[in-house]
């Protein structure tokens, strides 16, 4: 089965919900200087900078994945910040790093370059 194929079935699927708690991990987008040199600043603002991603599962180095139209590539391994059980201090997220990997103009071409990209880094 090539990743076409893969994609048709994924398309086809039926809507469904997902109970599952998320994991939360703020998320340093990092954009490279040459595209924000030629990028306007206001098509940046939502993906440049720290935001708190919610995971399915909990982020690994070198994964990627989709956000806002764009692909990105984790580059270390995620940092934790463990508390005691049942302390009241202050708990904080896990921090992940992400580089901007590239654009794609639909969900389809999303996947299928998501996939490449993971077969590719096997």
């Amino acid at each position: 089965m090539d990743f076409q194929e893969l994609i048709e079935v994924v398309s086809h699927s039926k809507p469904y919900k997902i109970k599952q708690p998320r994991l939360w991990s703020l998320c340093v987008l990092i954009v490279p200087e040459q595209m924000k040199e030629r990028s306007p600043v206001i098509a940046l603002s939502g993906i440049s900078g720290q935001y708190l991603l919610g995971f399915n599962l909990p982020p690994q180095l070198g994964e990627y994945f989709p956000y806002e139209g764009h692909i990105w590539k984790i580059i270390a391994k995620p940092i934790q910040f463990p508390t005691r059980y049942r302390s009241q201090g202050a708990k904080r997220s896990p921090l992940v790093f992400a580089q901007y990997v590239e654009s794609c103009s639909n969900d389809d071409q999303m996947l299928m370059r998501l996939l490449e990209l993971s077969a590719n880094s096997s």
